[in-house]
This record gives structure tokens, sequence and C-alpha cells, in this order.
């Protein structure tokens, strides 16, 4: 589903749900506390992934002057705009979150996730990760959004619109499927790893599946990798969603 071809009937919190799923990168928008500057609004640009339920994440730079207005004055927006408008920006769709931010610390039992999510959206990110100075934060309470799709389409959204958790059918259905891929199907998840990754792993194992996509765990290299749908599935469309990545897997090596 292409950014700008989003169907009519899905609702403002759907279109918007999916338009963080497809795009990566945001306005920052945090309060300044600079001398001189205190209390104006800083922009900066921002690459984001999202968590399990929907909230956004950011990598940053405990050096950088957004990271530092944060520490000061957690709330912050993020705008995510529709790419690729040509002359009239203003023409194509937008979503602004406002919420307050959190650092996940390290040893956080997300941040492992959280990093496969993040990489798989910004490949760089690995060798960011790598030094002290960069840490994830986390828009962990999303209080509102603006919702701009076209002339006329406008209105809030609570920020409970944008998160959902798997609920139980969900996870007895995803516990299945993990068990039938690693089961059946190992050789596929390596196909996976190479088509979408470029590596060719010793050992692959499918640990989790959540609407969003799913994780693999490797050895050769050790480390987590995260595949994602491209929008959130429910439990009867696991089987086709899982299908999907291994085509387009397979695509890119073709």
């Amino acid at each position: 589903m292409s950014n700008d071809a989003l169907p009519d009937e899905l609702s403002p919190a759907a279109n918007a749900q999916q338009w963080l799923l497809q795009n990566h990168v945001a306005t920052l928008s945090t309060t300044a506390v600079q001398n001189g500057l205190d209390g104006f609004p800083y922009g900066s640009v921002a690459p984001f992934a999202l968590d399990a339920v929907g909230h956004p994440v950011i990598l940053i730079s405990s050096l950088a002057a957004h990271t530092k207005n944060l520490i000061a004055d957690p709330r912050a927006s993020l705008l995510v705009r529709q790419p690729d408008t040509g002359a009239d920006p203003q023409s194509g769709w937008r979503v602004t979150l406002m919420g307050r931010f959190t650092r996940v610390e390290r040893g956080h039992p997300d941040r492992e996730d959280l990093h496969a999510r993040y990489v798989q959206r910004v490949p760089d990110a690995v060798g960011y990760e790598l030094t002290h100075d960069f840490d994830y934060w986390r828009m962990s309470d999303i209080v509102k959004a603006r919702y701009i799709a076209g002339f006329g389409k406008i209105t809030w959204l609570p920020g409970s619109a944008l998160t959902a958790s798997a609920d139980e059918p969900w996870n007895d259905a995803a516990a299945g499927a993990v068990t039938h891929m690693n089961e059946d199907h190992s050789a596929n998840l390596i196909e996976m790893c190479q088509g979408m990754y470029g590596i060719t792993p010793a050992q692959a194992t499918m640990t989790s599946l959540d609407p969003d996509g799913f994780f693999v765990r490797t050895e050769g290299p050790d480390r987590s990798w995260f595949f994602p749908f491209g929008s959130r599935i429910s439990a009867d469309g696991i089987r086709l969603a899982v299908i999907d990545v291994l085509k387009r897997a397979r695509a890119r090596v073709a």
C-alpha cells in the first residue's frame, strides 16, 4: 500500500497508524533550554521506529540540543508528513503526535527489541548505538495527535487511538505460528535474513511475533532482527503476512 493511496474507508486512527508504520522520518519539536533561547520551540530531524504497541522511539545523542531539552522538559511533538508531495507540501497528509518522552535505559527489557525495530528502519543505527553517547527515547505517553488528510479531513485523535496491545487470541495464534516456523521452516527464516538484511546466519530462530512483524534471533551473527509486515494484521492474517515477507526477501536476491 503506497503512502499516498490509503483507502477512504479507513478511519483517521487507522490511517495515522499506517502512516507511522510506513514512514520513518519525523520533525521533532522540543522546548529549548539554551541561554537566550529558553522556551522557544526547537525543531530537528529525527528518524523513528515504533514499539510493539505503537509508541514512537528515537535514538539521540546525549550531546544534542534536543536531548538536553527533553531532559529538562519531556514534552515534545513529532510531525510525520507525506513524502514527495511536489511543489505543494500542504496537499499531502500529515500527523503530529504530542506527548512525553522517557529515556529507555540500557538494560531495559525492551531495549533489544527496540534496537532491532529501529535498525530495520535506520541501518546506520548499529554504529550509533555502540557508542555511549546515544540512547533510545520513547514517547511512552502520547497525549493527542493532530490528523490532516486533506481539505475537510482534519481532526484531533486521543493518543490511545494510535496504540494497540495484542489480545489473548492473538497471542495464542502467534505462539502457534512461532512454533510452526521454527519446527518446519527454519530454512525460510535464513532466506529472510539473506534477502532483508544481507546475512547468512548459521542458525535462525523466530522468537516472537506481533501485529506489526516478527523477530528472528540469529547465530553468526549473534543478534536479533525485526521483519515488519508493513501494516497491522489480525490473527487470521499471520500466515499470509509471513509468506509475504518471504516473497519480498526472495525478490531482493533474485
